[in-house]
């Protein structure tokens, strides 16, 4: 890629990387390649650097409808590749016209390497639809990983901040049932991050009482912080009795918590023990403790 490439920002948008061609009028100008010609769809092949793995099967029927009455309005961009086409971006278009038997699509032609063909397609998929956390983060993975770049690199080439790069690819470190939830949207990506302040024994559980109980990201995040708060280290003080208002406190703990805790004193301090049966139960406990009330 020429060194004028490497400046060339994501966050500029889809005209800022295809220049005039993105503006062309749907007709030929030359034979150059300029300009936007009709291709066969049955030419075209997916791009295997796309990001988006899922495709939303309403999205997909409303643009169908759409292509059918109004024709496709903005051309995918497509590059020769092994005597056919293969797209760099516009997979939904395609997609579309291919459910519809259109025998043509217009499109843009482009020379474009691999790392341009990636880049392309995640821009493109941010502004027109937006990609869900997880392919997101494999997009920018796949950067880092096949190209070399720096996570500040790649922040810089997709508009982003340092921080929102860093997080989003945190994410992937996730177990699969939690990004199963988050594919399908029973969580959110904040949901996700605030579940990776937890230890990795408690996420699934966390996660799965969040999707069912619609629990707030702040709410989460806060019983996420409880769970993996260190525990005090045991004193190896001598204990001393409770007095009967110690023990009448004690005896309303139990109550309030619905397990078993015991008040230990030593000296002028002392601690209280809280007994837990399984994850799910510590997690209603940690909820009783801290509040799920944004």
């Amino acid at each position: 890629m020429s060194g004028s490439n490497q400046k060339r920002g994501l966050g500029r948008g889809l005209g800022a990387l295809l220049g005039d061609a993105g503006t062309a009028p749907a007709s030929h100008r030359d034979g150059s390649g300029a300009g936007v010609r009709e291709i066969a769809v049955a030419q075209i092949t997916p791009n295997p650097f796309q990001p988006r793995k899922s495709f939303d099967e309403d999205s997909l029927g409303e643009l169908k409808r759409s292509i059918a009455e109004f024709g496709v309005l903005v051309p995918v961009i497509v590059r020769e590749r092994n005597g056919a086409y293969e797209l760099i971006a516009g997979e939904r278009r395609w997609r579309a016209s291919a459910a519809l038997q259109r025998p043509t699509i217009p499109a843009i032609m482009r020379t474009s390497d691999d790392r341009d063909s990636l880049e392309v397609a995640i821009v493109e998929n941010l502004q027109r639809e937006d990609l869900n956390a997880l392919e997101e983060a494999a997009g920018i993975k796949h950067l880092i990983d096949e190209y070399g770049f720096t996570q500040e690199q790649a922040a810089d080439r997709l508009g982003k901040s340092r921080p929102a790069v860093a997080n989003a690819l945190r994410l992937l470190a996730l177990a699969e049932p939690i990004k199963a939830m988050l594919v399908a949207r029973r969580l959110t990506a904040g949901h996700a991050r605030a579940l990776l302040s937890a230890p990795e024994s408690h996420r699934l559980a966390l996660a799965e009482r969040a999707a069912g109980d619609g629990m707030t990201v702040r709410a989460l995040e806060r019983l996420a912080l409880a769970l993996s708060a260190p525990r005090a280290p045991k004193a190896a003080t001598a204990e001393s009795p409770l007095s009967p208002d110690q023990r009448e406190f004690e005896s309303r703990l139990r109550v309030r918590l619905g397990t078993r805790v015991a008040l230990r004193r030593s000296g002028a301090g002392g601690k209280i023990e809280i007994r837990y049966g399984n994850e799910k139960d510590l997690i209603r406990i940690a909820e009783l403790l801290v509040g799920t009330v944004d």
